[in-house]
């Protein structure tokens, strides 16, 4: 009971915030920053740095100004990450761990450099021994106007919510087949097994893409 408890506030969380997790789908302690773009391992790195010591701003900062544009702007998308952030510690989730897929190729539409970066998050559970795991898209995003690398989450997004934000792909760029949908929970020492079985089916899926 307490598992399922647990599990369905997560899930409010995820749903009050899907377009802000990109905040915290970043705070990790290891992570792959094996990207082909110097630049881009440069920008992960920069994020990873800021989440993990909790800097909201550095965070924002990495984050697509698309983002912080429909969050209400700057301000209001400070505010509404430190909420979102404060109720993860509330509950206590706590990110452990980003796999990031590190094969992924870089490329340009439309004055805009793009990579869909497939990932694994490794995170914590209140209950002991217990770890909870899922996957996602990350959106890099380098656009003439900023000449750096920015990210959107696509945790939650479809096709029709990625061309709103990103109205350059609308009809000419296709999100990637999904990932596992559902939110695994498994004992501390099946963590590395299901993350390596995450891998290879993001492996076949990307092959496929």
């Amino acid at each position: 009971m307490q598992s399922n408890n647990w599990f369905n506030q997560f899930k409010n969380i995820q749903r009050k915030g899907a377009f802000l997790l990109i905040t915290l789908l970043t705070i990790f302690h290891h992570t792959s920053f094996a990207q082909n773009d110097p630049q881009l391992r440069e920008a992960l790195s920069i994020m990873t740095k800021a989440s993990i010591s909790g800097d909201i701003e550095g965070i924002l900062g990495q984050t697509s100004p698309r983002i912080i544009e429909s969050m209400g702007g700057i301000d209001q998308a400070t505010k509404l990450t430190k909420e979102l952030y404060s109720s993860l510690i509330k509950y206590g989730i706590k990110v452990d761990s980003i796999i990031n897929y590190d094969d992924m190729d870089v490329s340009k539409i439309d004055g805009i450099a793009y990579c869909f970066i497939p990932q694994v998050l490794v995170m914590s559970m209140p209950e002991k021994g217990k770890m909870a795991i899922t996957s996602a898209y990350l959106l890099a995003l380098k656009e003439d106007e900023t000449k750096k690398w920015t990210f959107i989450n696509l945790n939650k997004m479809d096709q029709e919510n990625i061309n709103l934000f990103v109205p350059e792909f609308n009809g000419k760029i296709s999100l990637p087949p999904s990932l596992e949908k559902k939110t695994l929970v498994v004992q501390k020492e099946e963590v590395a097994k299901t993350v390596d079985h995450l891998m290879k089916l993001i492996d076949e899926s990307v092959k496929k893409y």
